[in-house]
């Protein structure tokens, strides 16, 4: 028979008169009054009796459903499902028990159910039908879908957030640069592996403990915590610069950005370091100054850091009364070594002379190099003898230079002195003054000094008394 034809049962088969079966009055009051789904279906899986609460759920009356199929009520898909159920419990005999299973309508949203089907049997035993029961599930099964939508959501950002964490742990391991938390009491919470080898030592000895605590240099750690103290006050990072004995007993110079930690609420709930080595870059800057200021053959000052010490003793003859002494020294014939000896040689016979020069000066003198083979010596606030100062100058520099494999070379030098007690001289003058009495030497013969006398060196060009080795 075909399972779509809607033949009509009679809902109360016809009894023996007289006859009143109390297992009729129990079904009829089961059906009849339940909100619950039940029914009986034929051997064609025909509905010959069903609940009032199935029939509500349906739209439909009792009556009007009976005769009808799966077919009648639900998609074709679901139909056939259920179809292939029934009757596989018409030919065994073996009932489905709480069958969980989506309902699927072809007007209405699905909804899930568990069902019991079981054998309908007559009075001889024999299977006649069907007969189940269905419990709305729909809620339970939403609640458990949306327990495991959310159970992966957070398994994939548990994944997600270890993957982040495992990153920037890899970054944090590899970062040349030392990253430091602090807590709002200064105290270390972590470091990673390049903040143990800056701080020589081990993470679990850090935490816990401040800068205070481990640096030797109080002054260091008073400028640091300040640092972190700001960024806790204020919520706004900051950069700091310092440098600090590393654990080799060498000094080396950082450069850190401090930000602030802060939690949901947007609270200040500690401090993130990032400390950069700029040892390398310092040196590189220092070096740079240095040969900015200094001569690259001697190593002296030059002309442009001569000129600024000058300027700036003689400025403070104003404050500290007292007496700036410039030295010009010249060597003589030194054009005849290079000529003779070469350029190299020249040299080295010029960084012994350096060397002759800062051995005779003092501890606040200036020992300078203006080119060539001319050299300035500034005193300030010097209290000697200047004719005594230049006479030294003059045999030390006539004494022999040994310069290259056994060569020996002997020179002499004309020097000149000038001198200042008023703040106003400005260096140039002072040191054209020196110059000066300098050419006053070397017009006489060389191998000498010559104080200037402004009164006579700046009125004739003429014979003065210049003081030679021996003579002084």
């Amino acid at each position: 028979m075909n399972p779509r034809a809607r033949a009509r049962i009679p809902s109360s088969p016809p009894s023996a008169p007289g006859e009143q079966s109390m297992d009729r009055v129990w079904i009829r009051n089961l059906l009849d009054a339940s909100d619950e789904v039940i029914y009986f279906k034929d051997l064609e899986s025909r509905f010959l009796r069903i609940s009032l609460g199935m029939a509500n759920q349906h739209g439909l009356t009792q009556e009007r459903m009976c005769g009808l199929t799966d077919f009648d009520l639900f998609a074709d898909a679901h139909a056939a499902n259920a179809l292939a159920d029934e009757q596989r419990i018409i030919r065994t005999g073996v009932p489905i028990v709480n069958k969980e299973e989506c309902e699927i309508f072809a007007d209405r949203p699905t909804r899930w159910v568990a069902t019991s089907k079981f054998p309908l049997r007559g009075l001889d035993g024999r299977i006649v039908g069907t007969f189940g029961v269905s419990h709305d599930i729909t809620r339970r099964v939403l609640a458990e879908q949306e327990m495991v939508r959310l159970a992966e959501a957070s398994a994939a950002a548990s994944a997600a957030l270890a993957r982040v964490e495992a990153q920037l742990r890899s970054v944090l391991n590899g970062s040349a640069d030392a990253i430091a938390q602090y807590a709002p009491d200064l105290r270390y919470r972590y470091i990673n592996p390049a903040g143990e080898r800056l701080r020589g030592m081990p993470l679990a000895e850090l935490v816990g403990r401040t800068d205070r605590e481990l640096g030797p240099d109080p002054e260091a750690a008073e400028s640091w915590e300040s640092a972190l103290l700001q960024v806790l006050a204020t919520g706004a990072p900051c950069e700091h610069e310092f440098s600090m004995l590393l654990p080799d007993g060498i000094e080396g110079w950082f450069h850190t950005t401090l930000s602030p930690e802060t939690d949901e609420s947007g609270a200040v709930v500690g401090v993130l370091t990032s400390t950069r080595d700029v040892t390398a870059s310092k040196m590189a800057e220092r070096l740079l100054a240095h040969q900015a200021m200094h001569d690259p053959v001697t190593g002296l000052a030059n002309r442009y850091l001569l000129m600024d010490r000058l300027a700036q003793a003689l400025l403070r003859l104003d404050r500290m009364p007292g007496r700036v002494v410039l030295i010009f020294i010249d060597l003589d014939q030194f054009k005849a070594v290079n000529d003779a000896y070469g350029h190299e040689v020249g040299d080295q016979l010029l960084v012994e002379l350096a060397g002759r020069l800062s051995i005779l000066q003092r501890r606040e003198d200036t020992v300078a190099r203006l080119g060539g083979d001319e050299f300035v010596v500034l005193c300030e606030n010097t209290d000697g003898n200047v004719r005594e100062i230049a006479g030294r100058m003059v045999r030390a520099l006539a004494e022999p230079f040994n310069v290259g494999a056994g060569l020996q070379v002997r020179l002499s030098a004309s020097i000149g002195v000038a001198m200042a007690r008023d703040a106003t001289t400005r260096a140039t003058d002072l040191l054209r003054d020196a110059d000066t009495a300098m050419y006053r030497v070397k017009q006489q013969g060389r191998n000498g000094f010559h104080v200037f006398d402004p009164a006579a060196d700046r009125e004739t060009e003429g014979p003065l008394q210049v003081e030679i080795e021996g003579l002084s």
